[in-house]
């Protein structure tokens, strides 16, 4: 099947964001107050649309159809079991009734919220999780699923979607260069995924270079956008008595908005191991990572134990 390649965009209309502060400013919508003051949800910014994230998991896609803000959750989230989940097969056939569908009905404030957040977790792997430990503790990644394909987008990291879609990215960062930042694509793995340990995973980062190779113009304007926005929902957050970003933050995310920063995109991705032991550190991993680094450098290269080490080992003040 011939693929079209779209260009890779990621935009909010100026009217998408307006609705979007207007709606959690207003009394009716405590869904989204309560995602915002989350800091354990991400907020990616796709095209004019808003991906909400927890854990790998997207458990709101937000869209702004016919001006509106319209939130979408995967049925799966809703799921509350009953006394007794399980179904019946008799003759061949699921004994299924209205009455074993338990789902959330109306929204209840934050335990609606920790409820859909408790379903989607059972869908989180170990690799998910790691990466939002990094995700939650620094506040220079700005984007994360970043997918360049037909759709240029992807809704949840687990293995299915990667066997059925290209090129995606586990992580953007910000990263201090000079008197500006440089745009780091990380690719992320845990030490049990065999991809670690084949040759695919230089395969893999080759793929990522030819698509930020053939597309720095369009990534630049894209992240400038996605630093907008970040920007926007910290202010949106101090207007609701939600504690957000530093100050500092937040005047990082506006210059590089503006332009007042530059913006250079590192055109190599690279690659954060986590997940292992001192005795695998020792053993297995250490052969390993000196192979890795032999092809891709050791600068490209982040392993550590503890994901909550971080991409860079430096402790952030910013925590989300």
């Amino acid at each position: 099947m011939e693929v079209t390649i779209r260009p890779f965009v990621r935009k909010i209309s100026n009217e998408s964001m307006e609705l979007f502060v207007s709606t959690a400013a207003g009394g009716e919508n405590a869904w989204l107050r309560e995602a915002l003051a989350d800091p354990k949800l991400f907020f990616a910014l796709r095209d004019e649309r808003i991906d909400v994230y927890f854990r790998g998991q997207v458990i709101y896609s937000i869209d702004f159809k016919n001006k509106n803000v319209t939130p979408r959750t995967h049925v799966k989230y809703l799921i509350l079991d009953g006394p007794d989940p399980r179904i019946k097969m008799q003759n061949g056939s699921f004994a299924y009734t209205h009455k074993h569908l338990h789902l959330q009905d109306a929204y209840q404030g934050t335990a609606t919220l920790e409820q859909i957040k408790r379903a989607s977790e059972r869908y989180s792997g170990d690799e998910s999780k790691g990466i939002y430990k990094v995700i939650n503790r620094d506040p220079l990644v700005v984007d994360v699923e970043i997918a360049f394909n037909a759709s240029n987008e992807i809704a949840e990291h687990n293995a299915q979607e990667r066997q059925r879609t290209q090129d995606r990215v586990d992580m953007v960062r910000l990263t201090p260069s000079g008197g500006g930042f440089d745009l780091v694509f990380w690719e992320a793995k845990h030490y049990s995924n065999p991809e670690l340990f084949r040759e695919d995973i230089f395969g893999q980062l080759s793929a990522y270079s030819r698509q930020l190779h053939s597309r720095e113009d369009q990534l630049i304007a894209a992240f400038r956008n996605v630093c907008r926005f970040h920007h926007n929902l910290d202010r949106l957050r101090r207007s609701l008595g939600i504690v957000g970003a530093s100050d500092n933050h937040t005047d990082i995310l506006e210059g590089i908005a503006s332009d007042k920063y530059s913006l250079r995109l590192v055109k190599e991705p690279s690659l954060f191991v986590f997940g292992f032991d001192n005795d695998q550190k020792n053993g297995r991993w250490k052969a390993r990572k000196k192979q890795i680094e032999d092809v891709i450098g050791s600068k490209r290269l982040r392993a550590v134990g503890d994901p909550v080490d971080g991409l860079t080992g430096k402790k952030m003040k910013d925590a989300r």
